[in-house]
């Protein structure tokens, strides 16, 4: 039987129960938010840290968990959009950056740059060569630059749904429109850049006998930004023989999967090495890091030794040898590899599954039309009953689902920011943990006519 959408006055009277409930557990986080609006643009660092009917503010978080400025313990799965895959404040990680501390926070050249950088050789066999900066943009923006060095062209393959960070020239076909995200980015800024379909290898060779000026093609091996579709080795597979028959440098933007997936990344687990590939988020573990790696070949063109007709490209940034972050790398990559051979990223991986499992089963008790995507500790939600697919689900309304999202903040889980929709597990959470996020889905869906909601977005 259809599900009848919820009369407009019966919506927001559950919208105005779900916020009433949220300003009633967060008069602190008001405060502080109402302070930040006269400094902060947007009252946050960030877009994606903003959310109706204003943020929520933290004082700190271990493990597993973040307590609010309220003094509300919250089960944290969004971990600060990724980074925190060993939790809050893990040991090993706290501990070397501490051991750094005498250092200071900047010094030039520091061994601690070689250290950090053989720990990513052991873990990436195609990490021959490293160079840290500070950001995932600036790691894209870098690899980009050495492919169109080595190949003498110009454009690059970005695929739809695809984000690399916040460089003009890629925030662009986010969504299946191909338009660029937000204002202020001139189409000169990507007029090197070709759209293809993910998934697709016809539409991929296609687009490659089309243009002759392709240095590189760029992918994201979760598609994270677009509903974290992930890729299947075979397509990964047939894009390495494409870029190699035609001499196109293939990049993986490892930002988010790089050591969740596995302590060698979407490589390792797909077992398809990129000639260049970027690094953020879980590698510095909380701490500002960033790394592109590739062939001795390919980032030949950074040596200012490099041998004569080798062309030049410049990178170099004030903070690449700070030292908290390269502490950090060195720290947490030398954990992934002990978690890596103690099979606890087997353990995470179900963990995952088991997350996306009780959703799916809180759901289908309440009779919420649902679609959960899950790649090992990542998961995304979709409240709606459409066909499945990045194209289909383009224009979902979003905000049946920011409203759940916003009622899980309620009952002490922060599975999303309601404005994110990225849910990530880290090897601080434990199967207990799992187990109350969903029963706290399930107490809110059935507080809540969600069915009905979803019915009156027009899903």
């Amino acid at each position: 039987m259809a599900v009848q959408p919820l009369p407009a006055e019966q919506v927001e009277r559950t919208r105005a129960e779900i916020v009433g409930r949220y300003r009633e557990l967060t008069p602190a986080s008001a405060a502080a938010y109402a302070r930040a609006a006269r400094t902060l643009a947007g009252g946050t660092t960030g877009n994606l840290r903003h959310f109706h009917p204003y943020p929520l503010f933290f004082g700190g978080g271990q493990g597993s968990r973040m307590v609010d400025l309220d003094g509300r313990a919250h089960l944290d799965c969004f971990l600060c959009n990724g980074p925190l895959l060993l939790g809050h404040r893990p040991a090993a990680v706290v501990d070397a950056v501490h051991a750094r501390a005498g250092m200071g926070s900047l010094v030039v050249n520091p061994l601690l740059a070689v250290e950090a950088s053989e720990a990513l050789q052991r873990v990436l066999p195609h990490a021959e060569r490293v160079r840290f900066l500070n950001s995932g943009t600036e790691a894209v923006m870098t690899a980009v630059r050495l492919a169109r060095a080595a190949t003498g062209k110009p454009r690059i393959v970005k695929f739809l749904g695809h984000y690399h960070g916040q460089d003009d020239q890629f925030l662009v076909g986010l969504d299946p429109s191909g338009r660029p995200f937000g204002s202020g980015i001139p189409p000169s800024a990507y007029s090197h850049v070709a759209l293809v379909r993910y998934g697709d290898p016809a539409a991929l060779d296609a687009a490659l006998a089309a243009h002759d000026d392709v240095a590189a093609v760029l992918l994201d091996p979760a598609m994270h930004s677009g509903g974290l579709w992930g890729s299947t080795t075979q397509f990964l597979r047939e894009v390495r023989e494409l870029t190699r028959r035609r001499r196109v440098v293939l990049i993986f933007d490892e930002v988010i999967t790089g050591f969740r997936l596995a302590a060698g990344g979407a490589a390792a687990f797909h077992g398809v090495a990129p000639d260049l590939a970027t690094y953020a988020k879980a590698l510095g573990a909380g701490e500002k890091v960033a790394a592109v790696v590739g062939s001795e070949a390919l980032m030949r063109p950074l040596d200012p030794d490099r041998p004569s007709g080798v062309p030049g490209v410049f990178q170099s940034g004030t903070a690449n040898d700070g030292t908290a972050g390269l502490a950090a790398a060195a720290a947490a990559v030398a954990r992934y590899e002990e978690l890596q051979a103690s099979g606890e990223y087997g353990r995470l991986h179900a963990r995952g599954a088991r997350l996306a499992d009780g959703l799916r089963a809180a759901f289908r008790a309440a009779g919420v039309p649902h679609h959960v995507n899950q790649l090992g500790p990542m998961l995304q939600l979709f409240l709606t009953n459409r066909e499945p697919g990045f194209e289909s689900f383009g224009d979902v309304p979003a905000w049946p689902l920011m409203l759940l999202y916003l009622a899980l903040i309620n009952e002490g889980v922060l599975l999303s920011l309601p404005t994110s929709n990225h849910v990530y597990l880290s090897f601080a959470h434990s199967d207990e943990d799992i187990d109350g996020a969903v029963a706290a889905a399930d107490r809110v869906l059935r507080r809540y006519d969600f069915a009905g909601l979803v019915a009156a977005a027009g899903r």
